[in-house]
Formats: structure tokens, C-alpha cells, sequence
């Protein structure tokens, strides 16, 4: 199989989607799931599975080619982002900052083995995973927070030089889950060819870096209550169609005045367990521009 990734709206050809079956115990892992789980709210897995079924057909509907995870007993598969990336035409197997995860790469194995010798694994006390993985062209941003740390950045760095590696620091709270970013990719999203969704509150110091690239016409600025919705954490099929949760009415209208196709797909049960669309996928091949 080869591989190709260069950016988050290249037409996609190739993706794994995450399994939402057989899931175990719930893992108490993040202040978003702490919050279900208090509030008796936590979702069950059959309206987790019929989320990702009507993703998957969506998928289909654009015919892409979504590739799933073997179920493995009580280890949850939904979040596929996490384990592993691609860059260019490199697989790379990530370090997860939760050992109870380390399961899940074991789902995908019968697709890794296709890679061949295009296979990199992180190196041990290397933590690093796909969700803090954002490209675009000649950059790679990533998210420096409480699941990648800057050992990471500095292996993707060094793995390829020849690429513009913009490291940004995410704002971490453990206690309060409006203030905590487990991911770039949480309050950031590139869009389009030359536009992003961004919430400037998530990032620890201001994203000059961001903002240089991306000008505010070009921005989707969204609120502190967006963000908890998880607005940004769309999922792009193309550069003129993105997926989005029903709920996302406002951004809807803005996608829409901006000339995007938009499909929408009912996501808001996954999202408790602080995920959404772009965590559910991993991309393995998106056409060359």
C-alpha cells in the first residue's frame, strides 16, 4: 500500500476509521470523560457505533477507501488519530502519554504490515501522538501539551529537516475540562487551501506563527463554548468538502458562505469521550495537489 500525507485537505483516498465496539471499562483519562462519568451522562456503545456507521458511509458515499481496526477485547479503538500518522510516505507508530492505550496499535496491525520499510517507531520516552500532528505543505505544527512533549517535536524535527516545524504550546488544566486542550488538532484546524479554524484562548502564549500564515479573512475564530463543542475538530475530505457534526449550525453557515460543501453527521455522543471527527480517522493517503 503506499502512503502519502501532506496536508489535512488533499483529497482523500485512503483512511482508517476507528471501531467503537467491545470497548471495556470507561477509562478515566481526561477531564472531559471525568465530567461524563460524574454527571451519568458517559456514552453507551451502541449509539458510539451507530455514529461511526453513518461516518463510515459517508466515507463510502465519497468513495474512499475506510479501512477498520480488529476488534480487540475491552480496548477502546475508536480514536485512531492517537496511535499512529502518516507524514509524507512515512508510517509513524506513536508513543502514547497513557500506557492503557498502548493496546490499540495491536487494532491496526494488519494494515501497518503492509507499509513495508516505510514504518518509523517512536523512540522510548519519546511521547507523541497524532492528534498534536497538524500538516500543512512545507510546515508541521504540533501541539506541545500534556500528550506531546518537546522530545517529540524536536524527533519529527530532526526526522525531516527540510520541513518547517512550528512548535505551540497548548494550555493544560487536568481539573477543568473548558481550560484543558488534549489536542492541536482541539483548537486548530486548517481548511480549505489557505484557511483554518482556530481558538486563540487554547493556546498558552499567543500563535504568531499561525497568524502569520494564516490572516485573520482567513481565520474561523470560534468561542470557549465551540471549542468545548469541538468545532475544529472537523474532518476534511478534499479542499472544497468537509464533514461536520449535526450540532455545528453556526459553523455550518460560515463554511457554506465560504463556498465549502459541507456533510453533516450526528458525532455528539463520541465527542463526550473528548474526541470527534478528525480523532476517528487516520489518514493514509490523500492525492499530490
Amino acid at each position: 500500500m503506499k502512503l502519502f500525507v501532506n496536508d489535512e485537505t488533499a483529497p482523500l483516498e485512503v483512511v482508517i476509521l476507528g471501531i467503537g465496539e467491545d470497548r471495556g471499562q470507561p477509562r478515566d483519562i481526561n477531564p472531559m470523560i471525568r465530567k461524563h462519568l460524574s454527571n451519568n451522562t458517559f456514552p453507551s456503545t451502541n449509539d458510539i457505533c451507530c455514529e461511526i456507521e453513518e461516518f463510515e458511509r459517508i466515507l463510502r458515499q465519497n468513495n474512499i477507501n475506510a479501512l477498520r481496526p480488529d476488534n480487540i477485547p475491552n480496548v477502546e479503538q475508536i480514536f485512531v488519530r492517537d496511535i499512529g500518522f502518516v507524514i509524507e510516505d512515512y508510517f509513524f507508530i506513536a508513543n502514547m502519554r497513557h500506557r492503557s492505550r498502548s493496546d490499540e496499535i495491536k487494532g491496526i496491525k494488519h494494515v501497518v504490515e503492509q507499509f513495508e520499510k516505510k514504518v518509523i517507531k517512536i523512540p522510548e520516552g519519546v511521547i507523541i501522538e497524532g492528534g498534536d500532528i497538524i500538516l500543512w505543505n512545507d510546515y508541521i505544527f504540533i501541539g506541545i501539551g500534556d500528550r506531546t512533549s518537546v522530545k517529540g517535536a524536536d524527533f519529527i524535527k530532526k526526522t525531516f529537516p527540510n520541513k518547517k516545524v512550528i512548535m505551540l504550546e497548548l494550555t493544560v488544566d487536568q481539573t477543568d475540562p473548558s481550560r484543558n486542550v488534549l489536542h492541536l488538532d482541539c483548537i486548530f484546524q486548517p481548511i480549505g487551501r489557505d484557511e483554518a479554524i482556530i481558538y486563540l484562548r487554547g493556546f498558552k502564549t499567543m500563535p504568531y506563527d499561525l497568524l502569520r500564515l494564516f490572516p485573520s479573512n482567513k481565520l474561523i475564530k470560534i468561542n470557549l463554548e465551540q471549542k468545548d463543542r469541538m468545532f475544529s475538530n472537523i474532518f476534511s475530505i478534499s479542499p472544497e468538502i468537509i464533514i461536520i457534526e449535526t450540532g455545528f449550525t453556526e459553523l455550518k453557515i460560515e463554511l457554506e458562505n465560504r463556498n465549502y460543501t459541507v456533510y453533516e453527521i450526528n458525532y455528539k455522543e463520541t465527542s463526550k469521550l473528548n474526541g470527534l471527527l478528525r480523532c476517528s480517522t487516520l489518514p493514509l493517503r490523500r492525492s499530490k495537489l
